[in-house]
């Protein structure tokens, strides 16, 4: 669900990789920000969608991108900070140093943190027994110095081009259009030993109906407002 313009509560607590206990009000008022949800024990996608955005904000040269905050949050209430540092290093480390630049930062906290965060962005999950591992969807969220959702990226189809304007256009607190996207899913299947879960279908299933049901209000919204600019053509 895409909760666009909503504003996030600033009084959620998180330790840095340093252990220090930051608000998410904190990182507030500077410039926008990048929130990307992972877990620090992900071995399949995680590691790849950071390392892939942060390669194109390093491409980026002037303009909101270049000094933006970017906030990693773990929804694995178990993670800590020291497996935020080891995620920081393994996922950044192979980076050039303009791309591991400190305003990057790894986040874990409690249970009710994560999961009020995650509701208020609208970012579903799961975690499998079997494998022990997240279901969670790829893609990461720009938020407003304001503290606003301005748009949502999904999977890792963006340029830097693309970005730049997108992180320019959340400085100036502009709010995007909600945006149909086929979800890239994290989690690892394998083959050999049996297909997906009973919990990762449903993920999967819910995850589809809420994407139709947004295109469906999407597509209203926008034939609503071509009717209406029709009558108002007429009536002038």
């Amino acid at each position: 669900m895409q909760h666009l313009d909503r504003s996030l509560p600033t009084e959620l607590q998180f330790r840095d990789e340093r252990g220090h206990t930051v608000r998410l009000g904190d990182f507030f008022g500077a410039g926008p920000l990048g929130l990307v949800f992972s877990y620090y024990g992900c071995s399949n996608l995680c590691p790849m969608q950071i390392r892939n955005l942060a390669q194109r904000l390093a491409q980026i040269s002037g303009g909101a991108a270049e000094q933006a905050q970017m906030l990693v949050v773990s929804i694995d209430p178990l993670d800590s900070p020291v497996s935020a540092t080891q995620a920081k290093h393994k996922f950044l480390d192979n980076l050039p140093p303009a791309a591991r630049a400190e305003r990057w930062h790894f986040l874990s906290g409690a249970p009710a943190d994560i999961a009020h965060l995650t509701e208020a962005v609208g970012f579903s999950y799961g975690y499998d027994q079997k494998t022990h591992q997240y279901i969670h969807p790829a893609g990461f969220v720009l938020i407003t110095s304001a503290g606003k959702i301005a748009r949502y990226f999904f999977g890792f189809d963006f340029t830097a081009e693309e970005l730049g304007r997108a992180f320019d256009q959340a400085a100036a607190q502009r709010i995007a259009s909600p945006i149909a996207r086929l979800l890239m899913v994290c989690f690892h299947y394998d083959l050999a030993s049996a297909p997906y879960s009973a919990l990762i279908i449903e993920v999967l299933r819910v995850a589809s109906v809420v994407m139709l049901l947004g295109t469906l209000a999407l597509a209203w919204l926008l034939l609503r407002r071509a009717r209406r600019a029709r009558t108002s053509d007429a009536r002038s």
